[in-house]
């Protein structure tokens, strides 16, 4: 989806659709948490609400977001908890917050640090994650990483991608990395003078009915993560720069276009 601003912009939603919703009160009844089973009551932001107010500031009706999907364009949005941010009931309230509220702080603290960054990040730079994560670099990755897990699982479970959802949920009931999800960070996807943010449609390779590969971007003006679904013996050019919790050093380099 995409979120703009007047003068600002915005964002893609994934599925390439416009998210037709059933009814609020069936939908929420049928629906079962994909993390724990538990009834799912609770929608997940798209893109994080943090990540949407720094960048955009206060958003009202007399200054609106401007929300963007493949079949509609320009929807003025109010507020940043719209519904039209999030994705539909797949949570539990307890997973959406409780349980992975150190996941979305790790991500919202190297968010923050990237795009406030003094010299701007630039593609090829090396970046030491130690200035955003002072003496913790290794845990606060695993929950950068556990972060995006949340939001992929979303994404699978809501546009039935064929990517096994149960190490997914698993990895994040216990703390541990998915070991087949990596990340790259990126900069210079968008134009500098057009505040944007937003997520790419999931790409997938797909053999013999199975996904071997998949990749979507996380955006956030001039930040964007790279997230890839790898199956083991998979050589595939997003997965150059990469990084995993399993290896991941103090620093990481930027990748960009």
């Amino acid at each position: 989806m995409d979120t703009r601003q007047s003068g600002h912009t915005g964002f893609q939603w994934p599925s390439g659709s416009d998210r037709p919703r059933s009814s609020a009160q069936s939908f929420i009844r049928d629906m079962k948490c994909w993390i724990c089973g538990n009834e799912a009551d609770s929608g997940e932001h798209l893109i994080k609400a943090s990540d949407l107010k720094s960048l955009f500031g206060h958003v009202t009706q007399n200054s609106p977001l401007f929300f963007h999907t493949d079949l509609k364009r320009n929807q003025p949005i109010a507020g940043i908890k719209s519904d039209k941010f999030k994705y539909q009931a797949l949570l539990c309230a307890r997973c959406n917050n409780e349980r992975t509220q150190p996941h979305d702080r790790a991500w919202e603290r190297l968010s923050a640090y990237l795009r406030e960054r003094q010299p701007p990040i630039r593609p090829g730079m090396l970046v030491r994650l130690d200035r955003a994560f002072p003496g913790g670099v290794s845990k606060r990755m695993l929950e950068v990483h556990l972060f995006f897990l949340k939001l992929f699982g979303c994404l699978i479970t809501e546009n039935s991608i064929p990517i096994r959802i149960e190490q997914f949920a698993q990895s994040i009931l216990r703390g541990v990395p998915h070991p087949n999800v990596w990340l790259a960070l990126w900069t210079g996807l968008q134009n500098p003078s057009v505040k944007h943010a937003g997520c790419s449609p999931v790409e997938t390779v797909q053999l013999a009915g199975r996904v071997a590969y998949a990749s979507w971007f996380y955006v956030v003006d001039q930040v964007a993560v790279n997230v890839m679904y790898s199956e083991p013996g998979e050589h595939r050019k997003g997965l150059i720069h990469a990084w995993h919790p399993s290896s991941v050093g103090k620093r990481v380099r930027i990748v960009g276009q």
